[in-house]
């Protein structure tokens, strides 16, 4: 079995047992049974989410040993000591379940409050903090080695000879090799991030890589997946708060309104990841448009992909329902992109959900156990 595909498998049992959970409480409406169904909020409601999202830990650590440590290990993609990743894993798990905890007293407190229209208040302001907060931690952790500056100025250049606008671009460090950074920020403040592993690529290949995510900006291709995954959120979230037994006023109708929600973010995975290939697929033939040799456009994918599954080829069947980067195989330049385009909005998606108290958000096979890739998943 390839890395690509033993992460897939871990994927898909850890997507599926959430789903088959996430189903049968609400089928037998479990929370009505054990939590606290009264619109209050107070210390036993607070112990109650506690506990919740404590079994939420307790049930993705074997997944995750599996996704951050072992297989890795197995496969030559990690060299990291197992102290060091439980010290990792264990810090980053019991944050984001901190987090959950006062997201959900959050929503309760504000709805108490407002109404349904505070608890939407409250998921919008944390899916923006969420965004700000997690793009302040990605740029303090800027490298400044001037080998890596040199070989950046100099891919720059090649790309300004291409005639393509860049935005700031960063370079920061990392301890997971799959971590592949991203764009960060909003409007003048957008910048590029790029992983230090990738200053081992070529001049050319690193130019294309950067240029790639300039035109996902460029287009408005990134702007439109934040929008895309801030509005299937919050679309999702209200429409799962009407669910029968579903509120944002009790602990039983939040939990309830978190097990509808798990059941929306998979409905999404199984159809955003369409989107997110077919701004990829775009972002090529624009290259391809520029003058840039498909070879080289090809290449590029293959360095990027080295570092990720290393997967080059995969069944479309496969493709289509878990993967929102297409394969280097996959990248034909004679098919025509139809359909909405949207940079990276599959895994944008993921990343917003938290504010939603999304549980699926670290149990995709990208990021399973891979603590640096809850926040920032991989993207193209």
């Amino acid at each position: 079995m390839t890395y690509g595909r033993a992460r897939l498998w871990l994927g898909v049992a850890g997507v599926g047992s959430l789903i088959t959970i996430a189903s049968i409480v609400l089928t037998l409406q479990v929370p009505q049974m054990l939590l606290e169904v009264n619109p209050r909020f107070g210390t036993s409601e607070f112990l109650q989410l506690v506990a919740v999202f404590g079994l939420f830990l307790l049930w993705l650590m074997p997944l995750d040993f599996l996704g951050g440590f072992l297989i890795p290990r197995k496969f030559g993609k990690s060299n990291e000591s197992f102290g060091d990743w439980v010290r990792s894993y264990t810090s980053a798990a019991l944050f984001q379940a901190t987090l959950f905890v006062f997201f959900g007293s959050t929503i309760i407190l504000l709805s108490l409050t407002l109404g349904l229209s505070g608890g939407l208040i409250a998921v919008s302001l944390l899916m923006f903090a969420c965004f700000f907060v997690r793009n302040s931690w990605v740029i303090n952790r800027v490298v400044t080695s001037e080998t890596s500056q040199t070989k950046l100025l100099e891919a720059l250049a090649l790309i300004h000879t291409w005639q393509i606008f860049v935005p700031q671009t960063l370079i920061v460090e990392h301890r997971d090799m799959g971590f592949t950074g991203g764009v960060v920020g909003l409007g003048s403040n957008t910048k590029i991030v790029i992983p230090e592993a990738w200053i081992s690529f070529n001049k050319t290949e690193l130019a294309t890589a950067i240029a790639r995510r300039a035109l996902a900006v460029n287009t408005g291709s990134y702007s439109r997946g934040l929008i895309v995954a801030f509005v299937s959120n919050l679309a999702g979230f209200l429409l799962c708060s009407f669910l029968s037994g579903a509120n944002l006023v009790s602990v039983a109708g939040l939990v309830t309104t978190m097990c509808g929600f798990t059941l929306w973010s998979f409905f999404g995975l199984l159809i955003l990841p369409t989107v997110s290939r077919n701004a990829s697929l775009k972002i090529d033939q624009e290259l391809a448009e520029l003058g840039l040799p498909f070879e080289l456009i090809s290449n590029t994918a293959s360095a990027m992909d080295h570092l990720q599954d290393n997967e080059p080829a995969r069944p479309w069947f496969i493709e289509t329902i878990f993967h929102p980067v297409p394969s280097v195989n996959g990248r034909n330049r004679s098919k025509v992109v139809t359909g909405l385009a949207a940079w990276n909005v599959a895994r944008t998606t993921l990343f917003f959900s938290w504010a939603c108290l999304g549980i699926l958000s670290r149990s995709v096979h990208c990021n399973v156990g891979r603590p640096e890739l809850w926040t920032m998943l991989p993207t193209d």
